[in-house]
């Protein structure tokens, strides 16, 4: 195949990983066709593969957003490549195809709805993951499902795809290669880098992109964009697992209760505002959550005021439980705590509570504890020391909020309906970062503040009734 430069840097590419950036049309399926053939049909040897013996072959994946894409974009392409020489089966989309060293490998061409089909699989050497900032849950099905499978092979991947500001898988895997040796490399081209398209073609799309710039850098130039939507910058939110914060001497337990049977009861153990453990549960009925509650509190020396229990559903049995006294019943649907007292001077009348300040800024708790949350995030005031899965659960979630405020007055955080229905799941882990803010926005007042507060509305309320007095005697 006739490549042109920029795909001919990364096929001479020694790495094993590697993220393809591309604009559209830029050549990256045309690439991948040839990556795959490549690796099911040369002498392992060749490849830098272990001295594993294959004894049913290699197998190589690609994995596309979903099965009708696959199907669509690369399975007839490799069709083309190998007729005559691969043997295909229509329905699996699986192909046979003899490789130097005498035995057959597989081609596997599938949707990412599908990948559970391919855990365990052995012998791989190579996957390509067609447009991966579009595949969700990516990070967890790739260290749960498809990273082990190159244990015993030396093989590899691709991670190929267009940008997308909603899911920036390829952002966060050119972030992580940046930091690891030559086994890892990222590589770039634009729309216009591909000599075989016309010029003239490319010119007529970008003057339709003429009044979204932000669609051409994606989409053309394969550039990073900013989501100005999203509550929460995704670099920040990848940081809160390395940020280092002011230690604190006290412990909070939060505590997210299973709604159901397929969801986890999950307690999240902070030192100030770090998160130094989080252990979860399935089916744990009311008096077994009581019981671990008091054993986490009693063993990490937690006091029960610094609890936090989602009293929703099943929960609400655990946080009104009388072995649990003092512990705080979260409700996310809770108006929203109101933190500051501003004053005013009104002509005739003196110094009153501003109305104003006396309402909250936000829809409900919830909302006023994601925001809070999006600030200390954004910030790089918290972290967590949770690793692996339970990083990657947190990541997604908490990346799917955006500001969905409407003008109103008031700022909301969207909906957990519509984040489950992004996710396919309930956001229980990023619930409980959310539940720490409540301790974080009632910190803001503090007993002798309360008292202090208490003084001035009622000192501003007596001499509100004396204005009015006043102003009624010299009628």
């Amino acid at each position: 195949m006739n490549l042109h430069s920029k795909q001919k840097n990364i096929v001479l590419s020694p790495a094993r990983f590697k993220v393809i950036r591309a604009g559209r049309k830029g050549g990256k399926t045309a690439l991948e066709v040839e990556t795959i053939c490549f690796k099911a049909t040369v002498a392992a040897e060749k490849l830098r593969l272990s001295k594993t013996v294959f004894p049913t072959g290699r197998k190589v994946l690609y994995i596309a957003p979903t099965q009708a894409q696959a199907r669509n974009i690369v399975w007839e392409a490799l069709k083309n490549k190998l007729h005559g020489i691969g043997v295909p089966n229509e329905q699996m989309l699986q192909m046979k195809v003899p490789n130097e060293d005498g035995t057959k490998s597989t081609i596997y061409v599938g949707g990412w709805e599908n990948r559970e089909n391919y855990r365990g699989l052995t012998d791989v050497v190579h996957i390509t993951f067609d447009e991966t900032d579009t595949l969700r849950n990516f990070f967890i099905s790739w260290l749960e499902i498809f990273r082990p499978m190159f244990l015993d092979t030396s093989g590899g991947a691709d991670f190929v795809g267009t940008p997308k500001k909603e899911n920036p898988n390829m952002k966060r895997l050119e972030k992580d290669f940046s930091e690891k040796g030559e086994e890892f490399a990222c590589f770039h081209f634009t729309s216009r880098d591909n000599p075989h398209l016309d010029p003239a073609e490319i010119n007529a799309m970008e003057a339709e992109y003429e009044n979204d710039r932000q669609s051409y850098q994606q989409e053309i130039l394969a550039e990073y964009i900013e989501n100005a939507g999203a509550l929460f910058k995704y670099e920040s939110l990848v940081d809160c697992f390395t940020n280092t914060v002011e230690k604190e001497d006290r412990k909070f337990l939060i505590v997210d209760v299973a709604d159901d049977g397929t969801d986890k009861t999950i307690f999240s153990f902070w030192e100030g505002l770090e998160e130094y453990r989080r252990e979860e549960f399935s089916r744990l009925n009311t008096e077994s959550i009581i019981a671990k509650i008091r054993e986490y509190a009693a063993q990490d020396r937690i006091p029960y005021s610094n609890i936090a229990v989602d009293a929703i559903g099943v929960g609400a049995g655990v946080a009104s439980s009388s072995l649990l006294d003092g512990i705080i019943g979260y409700k996310s649907s809770y108006a929203p705590i109101k933190t500051d007292l501003d004053i005013v001077r009104l002509p005739n009348v003196g110094y009153i509570p501003n109305a104003k300040s006396l309402t909250s800024d936000y829809k409900n708790l919830r909302s006023q504890c994601l925001f809070t949350l999006a600030d200390l995030v954004n910030n790089h005031k918290i972290a967590s020391r949770v690793t692996g899965q339970q990083k990657e659960w947190l990541i997604e979630e908490l990346s799917t909020y955006q500001d969905a405020s409407k003008g109103d007055g008031k700022r909301i955080a969207t909906p957990k309906e519509e984040v489950r229905a992004a996710l396919g799941r309930s956001p229980d882990h990023s619930d409980t970062w959310a539940m720490r803010m409540y301790f974080v926005i009632r910190a803001k007042i503090s007993p002798a503040q309360s008292e202090e507060r208490a003084q001035v509305a009622s000192a501003l309320k007596n001499q509100f009734a004396r204005n009015r007095a006043n102003m009624g005697s010299t009628r």
